[in-house]
């Protein structure tokens, strides 16, 4: 599907593209996935809407991931963490899902929004 704001998008337990995102001054490949149920449900506004907020706040959004990975750490967090999948609910709230060097069965979460918090996947999912 074509989406106007998520752009080509397919369904698959969800709505998915791939993408990148910048942290820590590398490149990472990243699946961007808007939850839903069933393709029936399609994408909604909430989504769309903290899509946008994503895009236009990309680069202070990226900044304070960072600080938040690496005010957690105790190492490096640009070698502990490794970023997954920009996941939006259906409520607009999202989150950057990441895997976990010392934690490889939970991961981490970065909420976004509507609040910047860290939490296991487990926690968050």
């Amino acid at each position: 599907m074509n989406n106007a704001t998520f752009g080509e998008i397919k369904f698959d337990t969800g709505w998915n593209k791939k993408s990148t995102i910048e942290l820590f001054g590398y490149s990472y490949a990243i699946i961007i996935k808007a939850k839903a149920y069933f393709e029936e449900e399609g994408i909604t506004s909430e989504q769309e809407a903290s899509f946008v907020d994503f895009i236009y706040k990309k680069d202070n959004i990226q900044k304070t991931i960072e600080e938040s990975l690496q005010d957690f750490s105790n190492i490096n967090a640009s070698e502990r963490f490794t970023p997954r999948t920009l996941l939006f609910q259906r409520d607009g709230s999202y989150a950057l899902l990441l895997d976990d060097a010392e934690d490889t069965d939970n991961g981490i979460v970065v909420c976004i929004a509507p609040n910047v918090k860290l939490l296991t996947q487990d926690e968050y999912l």
